[in-house]
């Protein structure tokens, strides 16, 4: 009984937190950038110095 309680209240929970992270309004919008794409280039080659 206690372990059925368990689960379906832990599993509860955890579908509340996603249901209401849902609505949130600014994970449907994406943050400006300028466009040429020059931060994924300034990260892959971060990236590389670390493992040279």
């Amino acid at each position: 009984m206690i372990d059925a309680f368990t689960l379906l209240l832990s599993h509860g929970v955890i579908l509340l937190a996603a249901w209401r992270l849902s609505w949130r309004p600014d994970l449907d919008r994406d943050p400006p950038g300028d466009g040429d794409g020059a931060d994924m280039r300034a990260n892959a080659n971060s990236a590389d110095s670390r493992h040279a």
